[in-house]
């Protein structure tokens, strides 16, 4: 069943807008700590296994966290954990390693490394090197274990952070962000809260605010009988005045958006369903895409789902307050519970249709 993404956004979108003028600012007043990560080649960057496309300043909770980074060869050239305290700035170079460095550790571990194997959809593929025990802190030994395991298979690197746990998604499409479907709140909150610098908590359903370089992203998590069934993260466009970051209600967020789409495509293959939606004269490249959506004359949407199970994964490009581009991940078998009791969340009625609540509102 297609679930209507038009509340799912308005939602986040307001959330973004009650929080921003408290919490957020360039300057960096805020709770949260800044880790800025240097390098003189690109790098994949992973701060507590969450994918920072942007790694220039990421804003975190204060405490330690584990950052990991790899090269363009798909190589773990860095894997440590940092201390980061809340109003400072904590900066980590990062240098490519010295060859000679390498050949003076014996042992087989040196050698653990995993070529690239290919690119899809713009997507680049590789399994990230076993990194040495030697390398982690004595003080962390979880992370120390966790780098140390093997990763199975050929993962796609990601190009933004759309829920990935080691570059992937469950091949069931069952959850994101290391959430499944039909965890309990509290244990959902216990995953998230660690990742955001802010959580509104409400009845059916929590949002969280994910830091991503000077922005942030949103990401809702709704339940049903206190069990989720539906993860939805949304980004939008923003922009500084004054020192503060706000809502840019005139720019598109199309790279985003096409960065999930190719992370979505990379991981489950094309799509089942694709929908570019113009009304009213509008056309896909007529150069309106900002006012078509606007008008809600325009909207992008398309769905992966799993066969066994039902679940399905939506990726979309739509307007509700705002532009904004989001991937929506749903339980099937729950979600038509939803629509059964014809459950309403944020104004969003389960039991009818996508077209019939997006474009009659």
């Amino acid at each position: 069943m297609k679930n209507d993404i038009r509340y799912a956004m308005r939602h986040l979108i307001l959330f973004f807008m009650l929080i921003s003028p408290a919490l957020w600012t360039v300057s960096g007043q805020s709770s949260t700590g800044v880790l800025k990560i240097f390098s003189d080649n690109p790098l994949v960057v992973y701060v507590d296994e969450t994918h920072f496309p942007q790694y220039g300043e990421i804003r975190l909770v204060p405490g330690t966290h584990w950052v990991k980074a790899i090269n363009g060869e798909g190589i773990r050239i860095y894997s440590r954990i940092v201390t980061v305290k809340a109003g400072e700035v904590t900066s980590v170079l990062i240098e490519a390693p010295v060859s000679q460095a390498v050949q003076s550790q014996p042992g087989p571990s040196q050698s653990a490394r995993a070529e690239p194997s290919g690119t899809a959809q713009g997507v680049i593929y590789g399994q990230p090197a076993t990194v040495a025990r030697h390398e982690q802190p004595a003080t962390d030994s979880s992370a120390d274990h966790a780098s140390a395991e093997p990763e199975a298979g050929v993962a796609p690197k990601q190009t933004i952070d759309i829920g990935q746990v080691r570059g992937r998604l469950p091949a069931d499409m069952s959850g994101a962000f290391g959430l499944s479907f039909g965890m309990s709140m509290k244990d959902v909150d216990l995953v998230m809260s660690p990742k955001a610098a802010q959580a509104q908590r409400n009845s059916g359903y929590s949002v969280y605010a994910i830091p991503m370089g000077s922005s942030f992203y949103l990401v809702e998590c709704r339940f049903i009988d206190q069990k989720l069934f539906q993860i939805i993260v949304g980004y939008v466009t923003t922009s500084a005045s004054n020192t503060k970051l706000k809502l840019n209600k005139g720019e598109v967020p199309v790279p985003e958006f096409n960065q999930m789409l190719n992370d979505v495509t990379a991981i489950y293959g094309s799509p089942a369903a694709a929908e570019k939606i113009f009304l009213s004269g509008y056309s896909e490249d007529d150069g309106r895409l900002l006012e078509a959506l606007r008008k809600k004359k325009a909207l992008m949407l398309y769905t992966w789902t799993d066969p066994a199970t039902g679940n399905n994964i939506m990726v979309g490009l739509g307007y509700t307050t705002a532009p904004l581009a989001a991937t929506i991940y749903t339980s099937g078998p729950m979600s038509a519970e939803a629509a059964a009791r014809k459950l309403k969340l944020h104004a969003y009625e389960y039991h009818k249709s996508f077209k019939d609540n997006y474009f009659s509102n």
